[in-house]
């Protein structure tokens, strides 16, 4: 994905990844045990894991018993040999969401450094730290429909009125209290961090600038010649691309612009005409691409 080094991108950018990690602080998981209601940021979500385990664990003995009638005597029952409630695997394995969410708030945080310093692989580093969210998001989605379903199997068994176990009832009662969901953070997590690589895929930032721009654009090809106000950058002649009452839109072989750079330009005019004035604007958005060479976009200053 090549990265552009238009300004607003690149702050709407900061400002989605930023808005990633303080997602840290929100809540991520809620959770529901005989203990009543709580919700877990990424600080506590370890612990809260590992309690919800150990809860379950203690509702895990709970056995079920199959009844059914014998041949011939249909009046007559023998209770079938009963057999511990399997727990489920994403119960087991419950511990790996914290996981997740540390190594995609690591991701994140590679992502903002990238984008301030190198400016390289900010898409890359966002995706890699989506899927780790995503996946987060999805095994709390699994857990949740795996403990409802295990305790709905628990309120079924027929063994609750059983005389041979007394404390039955109550842990029948106490599994049917658990409950889990994702948490409004880690939802928000998930949309910021895929919505990057998005967002720079698409150029949907400076798409939308394009579409919004109050000045109408007109597509046309003309030869404008470029003179950076710092000598040490050459004088050109480039293409335009497209060309608006307050700037235009070009392309070049070179690749020395930037956002921020002072040019003077003259733009050409027809045969035999008067020469034009020199217009005076800067860089205000560069796309560089994978050849030597780029494109950029100017804004005129108007006169005084």
């Amino acid at each position: 994905m090549t990265f552009s080094n238009y300004k607003v991108e690149r702050i709407g950018f900061g400002l989605i990844l930023c808005i990633a990690l303080l997602m840290a602080f929100e809540p991520l998981v809620r959770m529901h045990d005989p203990n009543g209601s709580r919700v877990s940021d990424a600080f506590d979500l370890p612990s809260g894991i590992r309690q919800l385990q150990s809860e379950l664990r203690i509702a895990a003995p709970i056995k079920s018993a199959l009844y059914s009638g014998t041949a011939g005597t249909p009046y007559q029952t023998t209770a079938a040999t009963p057999g511990p409630m399997p727990v489920p695997f994403s119960i087991q394995t419950a511990s790996i969401v914290p996981w997740f969410v540390f190594a995609a708030l690591a991701f994140t945080f590679l992502a903002v450094l990238d984008l301030l310093f190198l400016q390289k692989g900010v898409a890359l580093l966002s995706v890699v730290g989506g899927v780790f969210a995503a996946s987060a998001l999805v095994h709390v989605q699994i857990l949740s429909s795996d403990v409802q379903a295990w305790t709905d199997a628990m309120m079924s068994i027929t063994e609750l009125s059983s005389p041979s176990d007394a404390a039955l009832g109550a842990r029948v009662l106490m599994a049917n209290s658990f409950l889990i969901s994702p948490g409004t953070g880690l939802y928000m997590m998930t949309i910021c961090l895929l919505l990057v690589p998005l967002l720079s895929l698409t150029r949907a930032i400076p798409r939308l600038r394009d579409v919004i721009r109050s000045d109408a654009r007109i597509r046309t090809s003309q030869k404008i010649h470029i003179r950076p106000i710092n000598s040490q950058y050459p004088e050109e002649t480039c293409a335009s691309l497209d060309l608006s009452r307050s700037g235009l839109y070009l392309e070049s072989p070179s690749n020395h612009y930037y956002v921020g750079m002072e040019v003077y330009l003259t733009r050409n005019v027809p045969a035999g005409g008067p020469p034009n004035d020199d217009e005076h604007g800067h860089v205000v958005r560069v796309e560089k691409g994978k050849n030597p060479g780029c494109r950029f976009a100017i804004h005129i200053i108007p006169k005084v």
